[in-house]
C-alpha cells in the first residue's frame, strides 16, 4: 500500500513553466488591443489630408504630418472623425497661409470643411468633395472664378465664400442644390447677372451677395423663402419685384433701380394734374393719352418728361386763349364806347342848330344849356365802359 501511494505522489503534474504564463499574457495584451486596429484612419482620407496639409505650406498644426499618420487615432489638431473617415476639419483664423491643393475630391465622408479667416490664395479647385454639406472659406484671399463643380455638392446647406478676390460670372449651378439654406458671395468682384437657376433654391432663407458689381434684375429671386437678403452696392436695375418687399431684412442701397415705376405697395401711376382751369377743359384731355407710355414699359425719365411737356404746352395754350379772349373784349368795348360817344355828340349839336337865338336874349342863359347836353354824354360813355370790366 505505501508503494502505490508513493507511485501516485510522484506522477502529480507539475506547474507550467514562467514561459507559458508570459506567452498567455502577450496573447492577451494583443487580444486587447485588437479593437484598436477597428478605428484605424481609412486610407483614402489620409491621402487627402497628406495633401491638403502639404498645399498649405506644411504650417505648425499639432500632429499633423505631410506622410502617413492617423488623424482619428492621434487626434490632429481641429479634425473631426466618425469611427475611420474622417467628417470635418475646421482651422478658421490660424493665419494659415498656401492653397487648398487638388486632393480635397479624395475625402470620402468629409461633412464641414471650415477653413475662414486665414490667408489661403490660389483658386478653388474643381474636384471638391461631393459629400461636403458645411463650406466656408470667406476671409482669405481666394482669387480665379467660382468653378462649375459647385453643381455636384448636392448635400450643400451653407456655403460663405465672402470677402475673397473672387471674379467673373456666377456660374449657372443651382439646379440641384435644393437644400442649401444659407449662401454669401458678398465683397467679392463677381459681375454679370444673377443665374436662372438660383430660382431652383427653395430652401434658401439668407443670400448676401452684397459689394460686388453684379448687375441685371432680380426677378429670379423673387419666388424664394428669403427672410435676410442683402444686395447692397451692386449694379442691380428694372424694377424690385414686389414679393420681396415682403422679405424681414432687406436691404438694396447703392443699386441703380427704376424706382419710379418699380411695383410696390404705393400706386405708382400718376393722377391728372387738377390745376389746369375749369374754362379750359379741352386741354387735360392730352395727358391720358401720354401716361400709358409710362406704365406699359417706357422709362420713367422719358414718361415724367412727356408729362410735363404736356403740361407745359396746355399753360401756354390757356394763356394765349385768355390773351385773345381779352383783346377781343377791349376792343368791342373800345369800338362800343365810340359809336355812342359820335351818336350823342351830333344830337347835342342838331338841336342847338334848330333853335334860333333871339334878338336883344342874353347869350348868357345858352352857356348852361350847352354845358348840360355837353356833360350827359360824359355819363353815358362812362356807362358803356362796363360792358368790357
Amino acid at each position: 500500500m505505501d508503494a502505490r501511494a508513493a507511485m501516485r505522489r510522484s506522477v502529480r503534474v507539475a506547474p507550467p513553466p514562467l514561459a507559458s504564463r508570459a506567452a498567455v499574457l502577450l496573447l492577451l495584451l494583443l487580444l486587447s488591443a485588437l479593437p484598436l486596429s477597428l478605428t484605424y484612419t481609412y486610407e483614402q482620407d489620409v491621402f487627402a489630408i497628406n495633401g491638403l496639409y502639404t498645399a498649405l505650406g506644411s504650417p505648425s498644426l499639432p500632429g499633423w504630418v505631410t506622410n502617413g499618420g492617423d488623424p482619428c487615432v492621434e487626434n490632429w489638431q481641429g479634425v473631426g472623425c466618425a469611427a475611420s473617415n474622417i467628417t470635418a476639419i475646421t482651422l478658421s483664423g490660424i493665419s494659415l497661409g498656401g492653397q487648398l491643393g487638388n486632393t480635397l475630391a479624395n475625402f470620402t465622408s468629409i461633412i464641414t470643411l471650415e477653413l475662414s479667416n486665414n490667408n489661403i490664395g490660389g483658386t478653388i479647385p474643381d474636384n471638391l468633395p461631393v459629400t461636403l454639406q458645411r463650406f466656408f472659406l470667406s476671409g482669405n484671399q481666394l482669387s480665379g472664378s467660382l468653378p462649375s463643380t459647385l453643381s455636384t455638392l448636392t448635400l450643400l446647406t451653407d456655403m460663405s465664400l465672402s470677402s475673397n478676390r473672387l471674379s467673373g460670372d456666377i456660374p449657372d449651378v443651382f439646379s440641384a442644390l435644393t437644400g442649401l439654406i444659407n449662401l454669401d458671395f458678398s465683397s467679392n468682384n463677381l459681375t454679370g447677372p444673377l443665374p436662372p437657376s438660383m430660382g431652383n433654391l427653395k430652401a434658401l432663407t439668407t443670400l448676401h451677395i452684397q459689394d460686388n458689381q453684379i448687375s441685371g434684375t432680380l426677378n429670379v429671386l423673387q419666388d424664394l423663402p428669403l427672410k435676410d437678403l442683402n444686395i447692397q452696392n451692386n449694379l442691380f436695375s428694372g424694377p424690385v419685384p414686389t414679393k420681396l418687399f415682403n422679405v424681414p431684412n432687406f436691404q438694396r442701397d447703392g443699386n441703380p433701380f427704376n424706382t419710379s415705376i418699380a411695383p410696390s405697395p404705393l400706386p405708382a401711376a400718376p393722377a391728372p394734374s387738377p390745376s389746369l382751369s375749369p374754362s379750359t377743359g379741352h386741354v387735360p384731355s392730352k395727358e391720358p393719352t401720354k401716361s400709358p407710355d409710362v406704365t406699359n414699359g417706357s422709362s420713367p425719365a422719358s414718361g415724367k418728361h412727356t408729362i410735363w411737356t404736356v403740361k407745359f404746352v396746355g399753360y401756354i395754350l390757356v394763356g394765349v386763349v385768355s390773351a385773345v379772349v381779352i383783346v377781343l373784349m377791349v376792343m368791342f368795348c373800345v369800338s362800343k364806347h365810340k359809336e355812342r360817344k359820335s351818336k350823342k355828340d351830333v344830337h347835342p349839336k342838331s338841336k342847338i342848330g334848330r333853335e334860333p337865338q333871339r334878338l336883344g336874349e342874353p347869350k348868357i342863359k345858352e352857356v348852361p344849356e350847352i354845358k348840360e347836353h355837353l356833360v350827359k354824354p360824359t355819363n353815358t360813355v362812362g356807362n358803356s365802359f362796363k360792358c368790357g370790366f
